[in-house]
């Protein structure tokens, strides 16, 4: 079922999508800067990672720790959205934000540039919107 474009543009003005965004972007930024608490923090206690760069299924901030120390080990990437579709659950106050982002890392060779499809979902906790599932992997 389509979404009428009305309906799209009111959701993209409401709080819950703001928030949402938000966390995402802030998301994006703490990876371009190697701040793994940063990364960290953005997450609920009991958030499900399926992540980009490996087989694992992470449900613990000490796996989400030891993925992202993996994931910055060889170089910090950029991180850079370049296209996203949202959906916000009105019933349960959860939003999913949907597309495509582009990791560009430095490495000694030169960049390499790793495009992936991600999924997140996002729930608002107190005053705070936090991730509650993640899903990444890389582009074919």
């Amino acid at each position: 079922m389509k979404r009428n474009l009305a309906e799209r543009a009111q959701q993209l003005q409401g709080p819950r999508y703001r928030g949402a965004r938000s966390t995402l972007v802030n998301w994006t930024e703490a990876v371009a800067a190697g701040q793994i608490e940063g990364i960290l923090k953005l997450y609920a206690p009991d958030a499900v990672l399926v992540p980009t760069l490996s087989n694992e299924i992470v449900f613990s901030e000490d796996d989400r720790r030891r993925y992202f120390e993996f994931f910055l080990s060889d170089g910090v990437p950029s991180c850079e959205i370049k296209r996203d579709e949202v959906r916000i659950d009105q019933q349960n106050s959860t939003v999913l934000i949907g597309g495509i982002y582009c990791f560009v890392f430095p490495r000694k060779s030169g960049v390499e540039k790793v495009p992936a499809r991600f999924l997140f979902t996002f729930e608002e906790f107190g005053t705070r919107w936090l991730i509650t599932g993640h899903h990444s992997s890389r582009c074919v």
